[in-house]
C-alpha cells in the first residue's frame, strides 16, 4: 500500500483525496494533519482508508509521500522541526512558493515537485499542473484531470496567472443566465443550459487539441450569423484585449510582491468550499 499525507487539511486537499478515492483507492492509506479540525475529521469519517494523525510530525512519519497544503506564508512555521527523511517525495501546493525554498524547508527528502490542482480536481476534470516530472506523482494525479507536466518551473508561475480567469468566466456565465432570466425563461432552465453549453465547449476544443487542430473561432460561426454578431461587437469594444490587460495586471502585481511591495491577496490553490461549490 502507498502512504500518502496531508500536511495541511483544507479543502484542496478535500478536492484531492476525495478523487483519489476514485482512482487509488484500493492502494493508499492517507494520514490527513489536524488543521483544520472540521474537515480532518470528515475526511476520516467519510473514507475507511483516511485516518486523522495526532500532528503533522505524525503524518511525515507515516508517509511515502507528503503533499504540503497550508498557506504560503505559514510555510516557515508549518513545517518546523517535521522529521522529513531521505527518499521521500514532497508535492508543494503552495502558492507562489519556489521549489529550492520548499527543497531547504523539507531536508534531507531531496524528491519534491510543485503542483497546481484547480477546483475541478473534485471532478477529476480540468488540467492539474506539474514540475518537476516524477513517475510515482505523475501516476497519482494523472487520473484527476489533464495532467501537464511544465519543462519550466516558470511556466507554473505563468499558468497559476492565467488561472486568474476562473472567476471571470462564471461571471460571465452568469451574467448570461440572468440574460435569458429577464426574457422568462425559466432560471433552472437558463442555468442548465449555460453550463452544458460551455461544458460541451469545453469538451470540443480538447477533442480539437487531441487532433493537432486549432481553435479557431470562426469556425464555430455563419458570415453574418449571431456568434459573428457577437464576436465582431465584443471585439470592437476591446472585450478580448481587456483579457491580455487584466492578465497583465495579476502578473505585474506578482512581480511587485517579489519586489517587497505589499502583498495582494493570492487564491491560487486557495479554494473555500463556498468558492469550490459556488454555482457550479
Amino acid at each position: 500500500m502507498l502512504r500518502l499525507g496531508f500536511v495541511g487539511t483544507g479543502t484542496l486537499a478535500q478536492a484531492v483525496i476525495g478523487g483519489l478515492q476514485e482512482t487509488h483507492g484500493d492502494r493508499c492509506t492517507i494520514l490527513v494533519s489536524p488543521r483544520s479540525e472540521e474537515t480532518s475529521r470528515a475526511l476520516a469519517a467519510r473514507y475507511p482508508n483516511v485516518e486523522r494523525a495526532a500532528s503533522s510530525a505524525a503524518v511525515v512519519e507515516g508517509s511515502d509521500i507528503v503533499f504540503l497544503g497550508m498557506r504560503p506564508q505559514q510555510l516557515a512555521e508549518g513545517i518546523a522541526a517535521l522529521p522529513f527523511r531521505d527518499g521521500q517525495v514532497v508535492v508543494s501546493f503552495l502558492a507562489g512558493v519556489p521549489l529550492a525554498l520548499v527543497r531547504e524547508k523539507v531536508r534531507p527528502a531531496a524528491a519534491v515537485c510543485r503542483a497546481i490542482p484547480l477546483p475541478g480536481i473534485r471532478l477529476r476534470r480540468g488540467p492539474v499542473v506539474l514540475h518537476p516530472g516524477h513517475a510515482l506523482v505523475e501516476d497519482l494525479f494523472g487520473g484527476l484531470g489533464d495532467l501537464i507536466v511544465a519543462d519550466r518551473e516558470s511556466d507554473l508561475t505563468a499558468v497559476s496567472n492565467a488561472s486568474a480567469m476562473m472567476s471571470s468566466h462564471f461571471a460571465m456565465q452568469n451574467r448570461m443566465v440572468d440574460w435569458l432570466s429577464s426574457r422568462s425563461v425559466a432560471p433552472d432552465v437558463a442555468t442548465r443550459y449555460v453550463r452544458s453549453m460551455f461544458a460541451g465547449l469545453a469538451a470540443i476544443g480538447l477533442d480539437g487539441l487531441d487532433r493537432g487542430e486549432q481553435l479557431d473561432p470562426a469556425h464555430h460561426e455563419t458570415k453574418g450569423g449571431l456568434n459573428e454578431r457577437v464576436r465582431s461587437h465584443l471585439a470592437s469594444a476591446g472585450w478580448f484585449d481587456e483579457v491580455a490587460t487584466a492578465l497583465d495586471i495579476v502578473e505585474g502585481h506578482l512581480s511587485g510582491e517579489k519586489a517587497g511591495l505589499p502583498r495582494l491577496g493570492s487564491d491560487e490553490h486557495e479554494m473555500t468550499g463556498k468558492e469550490a461549490d459556488a454555482r457550479t
